[in-house]
């Protein structure tokens, strides 16, 4: 028998954002600039975006996968 209070939600973070905030993927909702084209207008996006690559490592999303594969 499982708990009627657990719930199993799917999450997500920046990578970009210096701290880790897990935000449930459903108030991301479509509105969001993270989902969409906008997170070019996002400042962490822009601030991780300017930095050096080899400074960053791993920790940075490229274009390829911030797009899903698309150009």
């Amino acid at each position: 028998m499982s708990c009627p209070y657990l719930a199993e939600i799917t999450m997500s973070f920046c990578r970009a954002y210096p701290v880790k905030k897990l935000v449930p993927t459903e108030r991301l909702g479509g509105a969001s600039r993270c989902e969409g084209g906008a997170f070019f207008c996002c400042p962490a996006y822009r601030d991780a975006a300017a930095r050096p690559a080899a400074a960053l490592g791993s920790e940075t999303p490229s274009h390829a996968e911030t797009t899903g594969g698309k150009s």
